[in-house]
């Protein structure tokens, strides 16, 4: 049977470069389980050479079968670059997906301990030197923490992007509020993608190849095609799984029927989507093994640091998990070599930019090409650099580049936070007003909580992937839905980067609820821009050890120190605001750099929910439906007082 072909990158661009080869075998794992993996590698290498490696869940590679063209779904112009200059490349599918066998409980430890089983694989092969590199974004993110958390002997570098520290807070339950359109979006496309689903005409994801069916790795009938391999769908339903047994072929040959029993395991799979429905508290039993925070980032940060893997961390401003890739770079970065980068996207790679991130590129100024162009060198010189040895310079420039929103662009530094940062006060004041400085000696504010109030309304969010708005997020209409707090016009611009934190001290109708907090530049026209947000249960006052974030709770420091709640069913606190209690609340905004020019304004808005995205609080909205005559609506009462000092705290740069 054949497993080596010659293959051409999508659109005949292989006169740019050698055309490789591609091959595909099953590597069984250590409990039986066989994992389907590609090798895309240079014609004809003299030497064994680094290897770059993919671990993915939504297919490693796809085939039309229709015309047979085979597709690398995520960044072909990037992988094209590593085989033209010297690089083999590999990708896996994880257990459950692709042309895998097996299933697998969502984002769990033993798929980190399978991509080590891979890379020992990897470097066994007589094409590896025996240095192996990481790369992929989200859920790939993901399976590299995972992975590196394993210490793999000749895993020498990782390249994570737009992926969270901690998967419950920065993701599913940020702030301790489930994160319901994401869960219900991946509730759909997890089981399609996973049983190669298929109808020749319909993608549920910006990327159309990844809706073909995942690439065989047997061509069982030794005909040199692949696409034959995958059974019929014979009743058109876009599934083949749901036809008779035995499967039947384009070409009618017998087969041992080697993909459908692998697609076929995948029935078995237990979604993130379906166990967060379970579950509230970063404690709750998940499979009915691990729990929630065992998903990540578990006890990975102390090993990693032992194995002195490098990283290259790269988030987005307006990404779900920005927050967590601040914690990855700086949690590491004195016991690995790191970097940091930090773009103006949503939940997209830098250089695979889904087609609804360009109203903030073209907004910020930033060139989608020749950002694409300068991504993928990056990547080489760190790949070559921690793989190949080549001293470039890479790990001697400034560990951090950043993109100052409103300013100057690109800038590098030097640390996070930065050392010139001024945490400035600015209090809640009457008249709706954001002071700055101390608050005055009385005074408060009511609020009714309107349910209503959806950030999905200004074209988009950033709390669901693939979803970032098709223009600029404006939310002039929402605060009429808000409580606000708005500063006078700026004499001059005001940078803000870092990470804001705000306090409030509150009183509520309800015994229980949710606040959302906004930050918000304010134009001459009285036009409201989003910067930042953050989102607290009332019900998570307390604040915990940041090293609480880890299993063990001890070995090393996980940095920045910002607020954290535990977010166990030991640190929540039910009925909260009961017998008329005040509670303070403190919690982070997720990190943003942004220049308030002069002339504009600061305002803080705070909301009570975020409707669909977020699940509405189930002890006053047992329906989660902000029209349900059942509802507890509160009033919310805000103090500003000299007892109870509630405002915000920005990171300023003079």
């Amino acid at each position: 049977m054949k497993n080596r072909i010659l293959f051409k990158f999508a659109g005949n661009s292989a006169e740019r470069g050698v055309t490789p080869w591609l091959e595909s075998h099953y590597v069984t794992m250590s409990d039986g389980t066989k994992l389907a993996v590609t090798i895309i590698i240079p014609p004809e290498p003299i030497k064994p050479l680094p290897v770059i490696f993919m671990y993915h869940p939504y297919k490693r590679l796809t085939i039309d079968p229709k015309t047979s063209q085979i597709y690398i779904t995520f960044g072909p112009e990037v992988i094209k670059s590593f085989i033209n200059n010297g690089y083999v490349f590999v990708c896996a599918d994880m257990r459950g997906s692709g042309a895998s066998y097996g299933s697998r409980v969502d984002m769990t430890p033993i798929l980190g301990q399978d991509g080590k089983e891979i890379i020992d694989w990897i470097a066994a092969q007589p094409w590896c030197d025996g240095n192996v590199g990481m790369i992929g974004g989200s859920y790939h993110g993901w399976a590299q923490f995972a992975t590196a958390g394993h210490k793999p002997r000749t895993l020498k570098c990782i390249m994570p992007e737009i992926m969270g520290f901690d998967m419950y807070s920065d993701a599913w339950f940020p702030g301790g509020i489930l994160n319901q359109e994401m869960m219900d979006k991946m509730k759909v496309t997890l089981p399609v993608l996973d049983t190669n689903y298929y109808n020749g005409k319909e993608s549920i994801l910006p990327i159309e190849t990844a809706m073909f069916p995942a690439l065989p790795v047997v061509d069982e009938d030794g005909d040199g095609q692949l696409q034959d391999e995958i059974p019929l769908d014979v009743n058109g339903s876009g599934t083949f799984l749901d036809d008779k047994y035995p499967p039947k072929y384009a070409d009618g040959k017998p087969r041992q029927h080697i993909y459908y029993q692998a697609t076929k395991g995948h029935l078995k799979n237990l979604y993130l989507s379906t166990w967060a429905d379970t579950v509230m508290y970063r404690d709750d039993i998940i499979a009915g093994a691990d729990t929630v925070a065992h998903t990540g980032p578990n006890d990975w940060p102390l090993r990693m640091a032992e194995s002195g893997v490098a990283i290259y961390n790269i988030v987005g401003w307006f990404d779900i998990f920005t927050r967590g890739g601040f914690r990855w770079y700086c949690t590491l970065k004195a016991s690995n070599p790191s970097k940091l980068l930090v773009t103006p996207l949503f939940h997209s790679s830098p250089d695979i930019v889904s087609y609804n991130q360009g109203p903030y590129l073209k907004y910020f100024g930033v060139e989608r090409t020749e950002f694409a162009e300068w991504m993928t060198q990056e990547r080489l010189r760190f790949f070559d650099r921690y793989l190949k040895g080549i001293k470039n310079g890479i790990d001697t420039e400034p560990p951090i580049r950043i993109f100052v929103m409103n300013g100057e662009g690109w800038r590098n530094e030097k640390e996070w936070p930065l050392a010139r940062q001024v945490m400035t006060n600015y209090s809640f004041d009457a008249g709706n007003n954001l002071t700055l400085g101390a608050p005055k000696p009385t005074g408060s504010d009511k609020y009714l909580a309107d349910f209503s109030h959806s950030s999905k309304s200004i074209g988009g969010t950033r709390w669901v992937s693939h979803l970032a708005p098709d223009t600029i997020m404006k939310r002039t209409i929402l605060d009429h839905k808000c409580l606000t707090y708005t500063s006078t016009p700026m004499i001059k611009h005001s940078e803000i980067t870092g990470h804001p934190i705000v306090t409030l001290w509150v009183s509520s109708t309800a015994k229980d609820g949710d606040f959302f907090v906004y930050l918000e530049d304010v134009d001459e026209k009285g036009e409201a821009y989003y910067i930042t947000e953050g989102m607290l249960r009332s019900g998570f006052p307390k604040q915990k050890a940041n090293e609480d974030i880890l299993l063990s709770g001890v070995g090393i420091d996980v940095l920045p120190n910002l607020p954290w709640h535990g977010f166990k069913k030991t640190d929540y606190v039910d009925g909260v605001f009961g017998d008329g209690k005040i509670v303070k609340l403190v919690f982070d905004l997720l990190p943003t750099s942004w220049v308030v020019k002069k002339g504009h304004c600061i305002r803080v808005s705070i909301a009570c929910a975020d409707w669909p995205t977020f699940r509405l609080h189930p002890k006053i909205s047992p329906n989660n439906n902000p029209s349900d005559r059942n509802n507890i609506v509160p009033t919310i009462t805000v103090y500003r007082d000299a007892k109870h000092p509630s405002g915000i705290q920005l990171p300023v740069i003079p």
